[in-house]
């Protein structure tokens, strides 16, 4: 069968997509990737097909590199979709966040010129199933206007579902003329410019017809929905790594540093600053690696000694060699660290769904966490020392990991995926009408 992969570019979700997608062209069928032209270079330095749709996009910096896990959402406006309350929003905060999210960020990533050069390859190349980012519902679109089967493949905690299922179930106890849904109403809006109908917007459009789903089912929201568990493979792309990483630690034990852009002084980040984090370690009993980009490093000066700064290496290749790592909760940097397992300090930066893995991580006994508030250097060293010397972290981490391991593998559940596509596979629901566009290409 043909499988379209897409994607807004954005590189730590494609890199969610990469083990999937490769495991569908080892058995044969025909995988491409489309996205927008800032992502192409990835694409294919993963060996998989590229075809670029729309302008670039430009979330992420050129100098930004894989290990930071940047998920381009400080970009887009610092949205947080976290939901921790035990307790639904009320119904203007929830309508508050999808009118936000979908002006800042489903718009945001997939403008008019990206959505009608994907429905237009759509159209010509005819898949039989789409495999889509959460956030990227041009997706959907293509494939509801092709006829094509389609699944979400997450990058992290199910929090579009979480907060949708919500937002619906509020919406559901509003006046009929009071309902107000900005997602589905750009959606309605989106098909009919494409040539469908409003009237079929569903909300397989913003959930998926079955959703591909890599966090460890423990971890995992209590939803109704149709979810495929799959092993999260860790992807970091092309690397080489380097002479120091497999000699033995200078301080007898290794600790993986990394909060993502600038080490959490990227504007509106929400965390903790740099140098705080690097006096929390200074003098700790353990080699400390620590990623920082060229700027930051030198605006740092002298680092402390048993801190070794880094620019860039693979996660996949570095924490093997750790105790411990402490990070921003981007979601390659909790999984990855999930599946080597090591115990994990996360200080969230408070967007998108930090929180919720935080919160997650200390419920399996893996890992602490720790709010952006009153953390100074002194209570930070407590807690990273506390991660490393306490077994029951590290005990907890080979927990979760036997779990994952437990997880059909992304080869495992290409078999599943064909049945669900012949399934949900349809025809063309509105062939003689869809747009085409010359813009699209390989």
């Amino acid at each position: 069968m043909r499988v379209l992969f897409t994607t807004m570019a954005a590189r730590s979700h494609f890199f969610a997509q990469v083990t999937v997608a490769s495991a569908l062209r080892t058995a044969g069928h025909d995988v491409v990737v489309a996205s927008q032209p800032d992502l192409i270079a990835d694409v294919t330095g993963a060996g998989l097909t590229a075809v670029a749709v729309g302008p670039a996009l430009d979330l992420e910096p050129e100098t930004q590199r894989a290990n930071d896990d940047f998920e381009g959402d400080r970009n887009l406006g610092g949205l947080a979709m976290s939901n921790t309350r035990h307790d639904p929003y009320p119904w203007e905060q929830a309508l508050g966040m999808f009118t936000a999210m979908t002006a800042m960020v489903f718009q945001n990533v997939c403008p008019e010129p990206m959505v009608d050069d994907l429905v237009a390859f759509a159209a010509d190349w005819r898949p039989d199933l789409v495999v889509w980012d959460p956030l990227t519902l041009a997706g959907p679109v293509a494939a509801h206007l092709t006829g094509a089967a389609h699944a979400r493949l997450l990058f992290g905690p199910d929090q579009v579902a979480r907060n949708r299922t919500a937002f619906r179930a509020l919406l559901g106890q509003r006046p009929p003329e009071l309902r107000d849904d900005p997602l589905a109403e750009w959606l309605g809006w989106t098909l009919e410019r494409c040539g469908g109908s409003a009237a079929d917007v569903s909300e397989e459009l913003v959930l998926g017809q079955w959703t591909i789903d890599p966090t460890p089912t423990s971890m995992r929201a209590p939803l109704d929905l149709t979810y495929v568990p799959v092993r999260y493979v860790p992807y970091n792309g092309p690397s080489r790594l380097p002479d120091w990483l497999y000699e033995p630690p200078r301080q007898g034990r290794r600790l993986c540093l990394t909060l993502g852009v600038s080490l959490g002084e990227a504007a509106g980040a929400g965390t903790v600053a740099a140098r705080d984090v690097l006096a929390a370690v200074d003098g700790l009993d353990a080699e400390v690696v620590a990623t920082l980009s060229p700027a930051l490093r030198a605006e740092l000066g002298t680092l402390p000694k048993n801190v070794r700064a880094v620019d860039f290496v693979p996660l996949d290749a570095l924490l093997p060699t750790c105790s411990g790592i402490v990070h921003h909760g981007g979601s390659g940097t909790f999984m990855t660290a999930l599946a080597h397992a090591v115990p994990q300090l996360i200080v969230p930066d408070m967007m998108w769904d930090a929180m919720e893995k935080s919160l997650s991580l200390a419920r399996s006994g893996a890992g602490l966490h720790a709010g952006p508030d009153g953390l100074s250097p002194r209570v930070l060293r407590s807690r990273i020392t506390a991660l490393l010397d306490d077994e029951s972290f590290a005990a907890g981490a080979r927990r979760v990991r036997a779990e994952m391991l437990s997880t059909p593998a992304p080869n495992d559940i290409v078999p599943v995926l064909e049945r669900l596509t012949a399934l949900h596979r349809c025809g063309p629901t509105a062939a003689g009408n869809l747009k085409r566009s010359s813009t699209a290409g390989s």
